[in-house]
């Protein structure tokens, strides 16, 4: 530089220029840190072993990159680091996300915006996952559906083409993938994934348990990480087994449309009931974030809720209609899902589980009426899978069947059909398999069998930085008990409440608002979640 232009720049710029390290533009793999006001940047970084790529024009804020290129790594310790709001990977950002998708009935998917999937799209449409639908197949010939349809299996006349002479199951394949950006009618959560049809259900919607088994196992052996069943009947054993034996397997399946508690197991609809650590069970909710009235619910049964009213989507001929019913809530988990795991395709079935529970978006009228009492947020779901996982395998925990009904009580029959609203077609919302006879309980002579609850795997995300700030508490229990959760400060009891968990995995969302009224102030804590004073797992807590 010459010298007499080199005297014309102020010195504190000319340090700048000077202290700039040699990558100065963002690439793949750098770190977004923001620090606590008061901090160093030096030592934040050298404890978290990365390096300074470029300061940003926002306070306290700069790029980084990991030395060793471990970004895994360094957002764990950066994450870990008290002097750190937040860390975050440098996303790309494409101008597809900017703009609307071009399908003609784009502004009628209000599902996709109430679930903010068009967020997510820039970063990923689910491409090279497969999602198995068991249901009343899928025609695959359909404009929007075309080339998204692979493989598949007709367990009702055994034939390789699973053809759908009912509608329903191309309705729920249109919401999971249906192509986008072709100018035509309607786009899929997850409009690069493909579909696997496995007909299981008549042109009528109903079916047997056992072709519904015979889907379920199919699926699992063909290696399919994902299945949309929107469907439910009666208890069955055999389906409690299948399941069981494909744990990387997640089972994403419909609540039912009775408008009933399904906690209440003499009228529960199953699959939905079973305790499998790999079933997602969805609500469907309305444009409004309430509880569709048709919807069944359960504050241990139910899991997550997810748009189900006024949902547009394909059916066969080349046509589009809108339906109601938890059936059109569940493949809006399953498309998310397979966000999810085309953003991390080494996810097990158990963190893809987390992902989808772990970061939903709470709102009063899910309230008791779920295990999260939230709505499905499709990009939280993704910056979850691709942040730090829980590590503990999922526990498939052993439960009785349910009792025989006494000789005055009814058998359990499958839900009704959603009655049509006068101005869209909607057909029935889960044709459901009739539901068979429940198992014959033990004979008198078996022997007793007891096992005690075991809690493992506890696991705590998220911030409680701000008002706005949750925690998601996870953790695994071997059998249902009741759990007892803790807060101390400095070894003194701030504040201690029960909830009851279920078998398998268990997903808790906290704020600083406990549900004891407490309201926890900045300083740090301990949370202890225990089922007795010697058995319990504890993680320590920062409010800042």
């Amino acid at each position: 530089m010459p010298k007499d232009l080199l005297m014309r720049f102020p010195l504190a710029l000319l340090a700048l220029l000077l202290a700039a390290p040699a990558t100065a533009h963002a690439a793949e793999g750098d770190i977004i840190v923001t620090r606590e006001p008061g901090t160093t940047a030096a030592e934040v970084r050298q404890d978290a072993d990365v390096a300074l790529v470029k300061p940003l024009g926002i306070e306290h804020t700069e790029l980084v990159e990991p030395r060793d290129g471990d970004v895994a790594g360094a957002l764990a310790e950066l994450r870990a680091d008290e002097d750190v709001v937040f860390a975050e990977p440098d996303s790309v950002v494409s101008i597809s996300a900017l703009v609307a998708p071009d399908d003609l009935l784009f502004s009628a998917l209000w599902g996709l915006r109430n679930i903010f999937a068009v967020d997510v799209w820039a970063r990923t449409e689910g491409a090279d996952v497969r999602v198995g639908v068991v249901d009343t197949g899928v025609d695959g010939t359909h404009e929007d559906l075309a080339g998204q349809v692979v493989g598949g299996y007709d367990f009702v006349s055994r034939d390789a083409v699973a053809q759908d002479g009912h509608g329903h199951g191309t309705h729920v394949a249109g919401t999971i993938a249906a192509r986008g950006r072709n100018g035509l009618g309607v786009i899929g959560v997850a409009p690069a994934a493909k579909i696997v049809p496995l007909r299981a259900l008549g042109n009528d919607g109903n079916g047997y348990m056992s072709d519904i088994a015979a889907a379920f196992d199919y699926a699992g052996d063909q290696g399919l990480k994902i299945v949309n069943a929107s469907l439910g009947g009666g208890y069955a054993r055999v389906l409690e087994t299948v399941i069981g034996s494909h744990p990387n397997t997640l089972y994403v399946v419909a609540a039912g449309n009775a408008g009933q508690d399904n906690d209440n197991r003499t009228t529960a609809s199953y699959p939905c009931a079973l305790p499998q650590a790999n079933i997602v069970c969805v609500a469907a909710n309305d444009s409004r974030d309430r509880i569709a009235s048709f919807s069944n619910y359960g504050a241990q049964t139910v899991d997550i809720a997810a748009p189900g009213v006024g949902v547009r989507s394909t059916v066969p001929g080349n046509r589009y209609e809108s339906m109601n019913g938890t059936s059109m809530a569940s493949p809006h988990v399953a498309g998310a899902a397979a966000l999810a795991l085309a953003a991390n395709p080494s996810a097990t079935a158990a963190q893809l589980k987390w992902a989808l529970l772990g970061s939903v978006d709470a709102a009063p009228s899910f309230t008791g009426k779920s295990l999260t009492a939230g709505r499905l947020n499709a990009p939280a779901a993704v910056a979850a899978i691709t942040g730090t996982l829980p590590t503990a395998p999922a526990t498939v925990a052993p439960v009785a069947p349910p009792a025989e009904p006494a000789p005055s009580e009814a058998v359990p029959t499958p839900e009704a059909p959603v009655s049509p609203a006068p101005e869209t077609p909607v057909a029935p919302a889960d044709p459901a398999p009739a539901a068979p006879a429940p198992p014959a309980s033990p004979g008198a002579d078996a022997p007793p069998v007891t096992m005690a609850p075991r809690l493992s795997g506890l696991a705590v995300a998220g911030t409680l930085k701000r008002a706005s700030g949750r925690l998601r508490v996870s953790f695994q229990l071997n059998l249902p008990a009741t759990v007892r959760f803790t807060v101390t400060a400095k070894g003194k009891r701030v504040a201690t409440w029960t909830r009851k968990g279920q078998g398998g995995g268990n997903h808790f969302t906290l704020t600083r608002r406990l549900p004891t009224g407490k309201t926890l102030k900045r300083g740090s804590y301990k949370l202890a979640v225990s089922l007795s004073a010697t058995a319990q797992a504890s993680a320590s807590l920062r409010v800042r």
